[in-house]
C-alpha cells in the first residue's frame, strides 16, 4: 500500500458484502496506509475476498449497535486520518486522486473532519441524487460514533460543526446502496425498526429517530399506516425553527405527503405541504410530490404550478442535501410540466419545456412529438382565427417550425431528418411531414417509406 505525508486508514464494517467488497477496497489500495475490515457475521465470501486483497480483517460479535462496531474499527486503526466508507460507497478514480493532497493541506489546519459530496448512483454509475456526508476524519481521542443506528460522529459527546471543513465542491463519494430488491428492503426495514425502537426507549423525544422509524416502516410493504403514525409524531416534535439543510426533517415531510397522496387525501397532504414549506422553504421535493398528485387527478393547472415551482426552487437553491426526489426525476418532471402546459392550452410554455429537454437529449421521441403537437395545435388555432386573433400574433407555420427545429437538429444529417419525420407522423402533423419530405432525396424517401412499412406505422 502506498504512503504519503499523512497516513490514512480506510475502515469499514461489513456483513455479506461479497458483491461490493472488492470495489470498496480497490479505490484505496494504492493510496491508503492500511485497510481495516470489521466483519459482523458474514456467511458469504466477504472475509475471504477482503483478506485476498490485503486488508486486515477483524471479527466483531454483532450487538445491535452500528456505532459500537464502527468504534471498534477505529480502535484498530493506526493512521492519522480515517476514511470510514460503507461497502457500497467508493471514490471513483478521479476523486481518489484528490484525497491525499487535500488531507496533506488539512494537516496544517485546525480542522479534523471533512465534509464531502455524497452522490447516489445507479448501476450505470449515473448520478440521480446527491447530498453531503462526513466520512473522513482525524483519528483522535474522543472522536467517536454515537447512536446504535443512523450513527453520528461526536467529539466528547458534543458537536463537530466547528471543526468540520466543507470540501463538498472538491471531493465526491459515490453511493450505490439504494439498488435493493424488495425482500432485501423489507429485511433492512425490519432490522432498522427494531434498533430504532431501542434507541427511542432511551431518547423518547428524538424526532429524527421518529422520522427514521417512519422510513423503516415505509420500506416494509403494506405498513404505511405505522409509517404515517411515526412521521406525524416526528413533525409534532419538531422545533419552530429548523436548519435549512435538515435532510432528515425534509424527508419526513415528503414521505408523509407521498403516503397521503396514495390515500388520495388532498386536504391532509396539503396541510403537511403548508407546514413543510414554512419550516424548510428551500426544499423542492414538496412541490414535486404535490405536482405529481395533481397531474394524477388531471388538475393540470395546479400540477403545472407545483412542478414549475419545484424546478424554480431547485434552480435557485441547488441540490446539495435537497431535492432528492426531483433531482432523480428531472427529465420526467420537465415532461410532466410540458404535458400540463399542453393540456392547459399554454402552448408557448409547452414548447419551452420541450426545448429545454431536447437541448439536453435531442432524441427524446415522446418529447419531440409533444412539441410538434403543440405547434400543430397552435397552427390550427391560428387558422381558425381563435386564440391568436386578439393580439394579432401569427402562429408558426410548418416551414417556420422546420426552421426552428434546425436550431436543435442537424438538418443536413439524414438521421436527424428521419427522426423529425417520424415524430411529425406520430403527431399527425401533415404540413410538417410535407416540409421535411421535401428536404429528402427520392432514394432517401424510398428507404424511409420501406422502413416505416416494416414498422407497420406508415399510413
Amino acid at each position: 500500500m502506498g504512503c504519503a505525508d499523512v497516513r490514512l486508514s480506510q475502515c469499514m464494517i461489513v456483513k455479506n458484502e461479497e458483491t461490493n467488497i472488492e470495489r470498496a477496497l480497490s479505490w484505496g489500495k494504492d493510496i491508503v496506509y492500511e485497510q481495516i475490515v470489521v466483519d459482523t457475521g458474514s456467511t458469504d465470501r466477504t472475509v475471504e475476498l477482503a483478506r485476498a486483497m490485503g486488508a486486515k480483517v477483524y471479527d466483531f460479535e454483532w450487538i445491535d449497535d452500528f456505532a459500537a462496531a464502527k468504534n471498534y474499527a477505529i480502535s484498530k486503526a493506526s493512521g492519522e486520518w480515517i476514511a470510514f466508507l460503507d461497502a457500497d460507497e467508493y471514490f471513483p478514480p478521479e476523486e481518489a486522486e484528490k484525497l491525499m493532497p487535500l488531507l496533506n493541506k488539512l494537516a496544517r489546519t485546525r480542522y479534523y473532519v471533512m465534509l464531502t459530496s455524497w452522490m447516489h448512483v445507479n448501476r450505470d454509475e449515473k448520478i440521480f441524487a446527491g447530498g453531503v456526508q462526513t466520512r473522513i476524519f482525524k483519528r483522535m481521542e474522543g472522536l467517536r460514533y454515537k447512536k446504535r443506528i443512523h450513527e453520528e460522529l461526536e467529539l466528547n459527546g458534543g458537536s463537530i460543526v466547528e471543526c468540520t471543513v466543507d470540501a463538498s465542491n472538491e471531493l465526491a463519494i459515490f453511493h450505490s446502496g439504494y439498488d435493493l430488491s424488495s425482500s432485501e428492503d423489507k429485511q433492512k426495514g425490519e432490522r432498522n425498526a427494531r434498533l430504532i425502537l431501542m434507541e427511542l426507549e432511551e431518547h423518547p423525544d428524538d424526532y429524527d429517530m421518529m422520522g427514521y422509524l417512519g422510513d423503516a416502516y415505509y420500506s416494509i410493504r403494506d405498513n404505511n399506516e405505522r409509517a404515517e403514525e411515526w412521521y406525524r409524531k416526528s413533525i409534532d416534535r419538531m422545533p419552530a425553527h429548523i436548519d435549512e439543510y435538515d435532510v432528515r426533517s425534509a424527508v419526513t415531510f415528503w414521505k408523509l405527503m407521498t403516503i397521503l397522496y396514495k390515500k388520495n387525501d388532498e386536504m391532509a397532504m396539503m396541510e403537511i405541504y403548508d407546514k413543510a414549506i414554512r419550516l424548510i422553504p428551500k426544499e423542492s421535493d414538496y412541490d414535486y410530490v404535490a405536482g405529481k398528485f395533481y397531474v394524477a387527478k388531471q388538475d393540470f393547472k395546479k400540477g403545472a404550478y407545483h412542478l414549475a415551482r419545484a424546478l424554480q426552487i431547485l434552480d435557485k437553491h441547488g441540490s446539495v442535501n435537497r431535492g432528492e426526489l426531483l433531482t432523480g426525476n428531472l427529465q420526467g418532471t420537465w415532461e410532466l410540466l410540458a404535458m400540463c402546459h399542453y393540456q392547459n392550452g399554454d402552448l408557448d410554455q409547452c414548447v419551452k419545456c420541450c426545448t429545454a429537454l431536447l437541448k439536453a437529449d435531442r432524441y427524446l421521441m415522446s418529447t419531440l412529438v409533444m412539441m410538434l403537437c403543440a405547434f400543430k395545435w397552435d397552427e390550427e388555432r391560428d387558422a381558425a382565427k381563435a386564440a391568436k386573433e386578439a393580439n394579432g400574433a401569427k402562429a408558426a407555420d410548418a416551414a417556420d417550425v422546420a426552421m426552428f427545429l434546425g436550431t436543435l437538429y442537424d438538418m443536413n444529417r439524414l438521421k436527424d431528418r428521419i427522426f423529425i419525420l417520424r415524430a411529425a407522423m406520430k403527431a399527425d402533423y401533415g404540413n410538417l411531414v410535407k416540409v421535411v419530405r421535401s428536404t429528402c432525396s427520392q432514394e432517401e424517401l424510398q428507404c424511409f417509406d420501406q422502413s416505416m412499412e416494416q414498422r407497420g406505422t406508415h399510413s
